[in-house]
């Protein structure tokens, strides 16, 4: 074993398996894999193995798409061909309009990118997979290139690959310490030697925070014991005369795909069960937790509803293993926050299925810094630091029942909330608020008419349509207060802070004291980073503003740029500050009995920035809108903020003050 190298990938399963063979693919051969035991040997060897087109965001579609076009070719390869059964079909199957609605939905998302998918009745369902019952059913979608796939013979196609292009393949070799060089680049530690690395990337499954802890990070990840079972001979199946197509069933939480001439069938019950929370026996390798079929009994009695042949046959192999969920379900594929030189590819609850596509991303970012699809939504920097053990339990508990029932637009489910608040949260919920979650933040949806109101969520427009046109209604014609929490704000201080600025935004930037100015971040190739207001104090600070879920993705960007010896320091005061916006053709009335300034559009004018006292409370005040109507941003410490709103309600009662909420706002934007 070599004592330098390029890349060391820590981790034989799917995920690290197809990022080292992508890194040679991407001209880089000076790399390496280490695993502590076998190839395979952690979640990838028992897995499923479904390996289906349909994802939830093009990214995830367009990742997809390349594992299949992958697969296909490495089992057609004729000196060491693989077990894959591309194109069984396969059916998601619902019994809700809202749930058809969001079918069309996804057939049309994933059109663009090139991929073709069929929403079909209940009839054709039954047509097309003759064991299923069309009780409870009003249809599914088609995805024609549904199919499953040997696990450890793909991972060993993909190491074998690898190897030929020049990349080591250690096993028996576990990773027992990092440490980072103050160039950034690693030492691996093993218990063969050390080894000198310039990157290091983090495929651990569900050992992923043991090498995390060795890094000094946490990852929002969680294990979940999921069983699934294999039947004996089912004689519709073997007389058939072809395979039939994998079933998803978002009515009754199981799944089924063909094996030989019975069924694979696994279950999301509600009766859930995290595992290894509190660390993990370092012998449990190529093993599994002990069956437990009664945890799965409502879920059981749905599956042979809907599929009566299961009650028939007999199982003969029942499989209860670990497999990872991170905090909101989708992977983690990208930079490690807060490091230099480290990656992860992590979280990968449906791995074998996807994990051609998230090698290929990630090796993509690792050798050229970006990749040729929108990596936001597997981004590891989407998380902060309110991400702890048991809330990522929490979030993983809900989003295994949850498995195939997709998120409708505007819904946010329940667990783990409220995690992230203000101390206008409590006072807002009594005046009505519905909340939705940016980053961990309760921010306000909308405000309830009535007590008794209730959100109808669907991809049409349903009963909050009318609300929310009032809210936007008092904004145009009068004045509305809306909280926007969570907004990410750095202050940046140091004489070269202008320089800096206008080193990183593209268009120019103002350095005029008291001034507002929007610019936009750009990589190498000229694509769009981050959308930023940057505001000059009169004391010479600056302060940085952005979405709130770009909290640490913009962090990392700017100090990842920072020269060395530029005087620049970057302070984050996300958590301490919160928004308060006031809007409208009256908001200049309502600005000026809580200020003694003089708010007039001759001293306060458009783009401008100041510090105020706004009733008794000090406050950063900037003029912009993003609401069509004259508009102020008043920033003030969350210790001062109730003391702000209600200096603000009180003035606003004469003018028809309105409370709004984000809806309101992308309405108007």
């Amino acid at each position: 074993m070599k004592s330098q190298t390029r890349v060391v990938v820590i981790g034989g399963g799917i995920a690290g398996c197809s990022t080292l063979y992508h890194l040679t693919q991407e001209g880089w051969s000076d790399v390496m894999l280490l695993e502590r035991n076998e190839l395979t040997s952690g979640t990838t060897w028992h897995s499923a193995a479904q390996v289906t087109n349909f994802g939830m965001n093009q990214t995830m579609v367009g990742l997809k798409s390349h594992s299949i076009a992958l697969y296909k070719e490495l089992a057609e390869d004729p000196d060491y061909p693989i077990n894959y059964h591309h194109a069984d079909g396969g059916i998601r199957l619902v019994n809700t309009e809202a749930q058809m609605d969001g079918l069309r939905h996804f057939t049309s998302m994933a059109r663009g990118m090139g991929v073709e998918f069929e929403v079909i009745d209940a009839e054709e369902c039954a047509r097309r997979h003759p064991l299923i019952s069309t009780e409870n059913l009003l249809g599914g979608l088609w995805d024609l290139f549904d199919g499953d796939i040997d696990p450890a013979q793909l991972c060993q196609a993909l190491a074998r690959r690898a190897r030929k292009a020049g990349a080591e393949v250690h096993r028996n070799t576990p990773v027992t310490g990092l440490r980072q060089l103050p160039d950034d680049s690693w030492i691996v530690e093993t218990d063969k030697g050390e080894i000198h690395a310039e990157i290091v990337v983090n495929a651990c499954g569900y050992r992923v925070n043991e090498v995390g802890a060795m890094m000094g990070v946490h990852h929002p990840v969680m294990s979940m014991e999921h069983q699934y079972f294999l039947t004996e001979t089912i004689p519709a199946i073997r007389d058939a005369g072809h395979r039939m197509p994998l079933i998803r069933c978002a009515i009754s939480d199981y799944y089924c795909r063909q094996e030989k001439n019975g069924l694979l069938v696994g279950f999301y019950e509600q009766d859930c069960q995290t595992w290894g929370m509190d660390g993990i026996d370092p012998n449990f390798v190529n093993a599994l937790c002990p069956d437990d079929l009664d945890r799965v009994s409502d879920v059981l009695e749905g599956a042979f509803a809907r599929m009566p042949a299961l009650m028939e046959v007999g199982i003969h192999t029942v499989v209860n293993g670990p497999i990872t969920y991170t905090i909101d379900g989708a992977p983690l594929v990208g930079p490690i926050p807060g490091k230099r030189n480290a990656f992860c590819i992590i979280g990968l609850r449906a791995g074998l299925g996807e994990g051609g596509g998230h090698g290929w991303l990630l090796a993509q970012q690792i050798v050229h810094g970006e990749a040729c699809y929108d990596t936001w939504p597997l981004d590891p920097r989407r998380f902060t630091g309110h991400c702890n053990v048991e809330l990522t339990a929490l979030k993983a508990i809900e989003d295994y029942r949850n498995e195939f029932r997709f998120h409708f637009p505007h819904e946010h489910r329940p667990a783990g909330r409220p995690v992230k608040t203000t101390p206008l949260t409590p006072v807002l919920a009594a005046e009505g608020a519905a909340f939705g979650v940016v980053n961990g933040w309760e921010r306000v949806d909308y405000f309830k008419p009535d007590p008794d109101f209730a959100e109808t969520h669907s991809f049409r427009f349903n009963e909050v349509f009318d609300v929310v046109a009032g809210e936007v209604a008092a904004v145009q014609h009068a004045v509305g207060l809306a909280e926007v929490n969570g907004f990410n704000r750095f202050e940046l201080t140091g004489a070269d802070v202008h320089g800096f600025l206008d080193r990183m935004i593209c268009g120019r930037v103002t350095r005029k004291p008291g001034k507002v100015g929007l610019g936009y971040l750009l990589n190498e190739q000229g694509m769009l980073k981050s959308e930023a207001t940057t505001a000059n104090l009169s004391d010479g600070r600056v302060w940085y503003g952005s979405a709130a879920a770009s909290e640490y993705h913009d962090m990392d960007w700017l100090q990842s740029h920072l020269r060395e010896g530029e005087d620049v320091r970057i302070r984050s005061l996300t958590n301490a500050w919160t928004t308060l916006v006031l809007a409208g053709p009256k908001a200049r009335e309502v600005m000026q009995s809580v200020s003694r300034l003089d708010w007039s559009k001759e001293a306060f004018p458009w783009l401008s920035v100041r510090e105020a006292i706004i009733g008794i409370a000090p406050a950063v005040v900037m003029s912009v809108s993003f609401s069509g109507e004259l508009a102020y941003e008043i920033h003030v410490p969350n210790a001062q903020l109730y003391a702000a709103y209600l200096s603000l309600r009180q003035a606003g009662e004469s003018h028809g003050l309105q409370l709004f909420g984000g809806r309101a706002v992308e309405s108007m934007r």
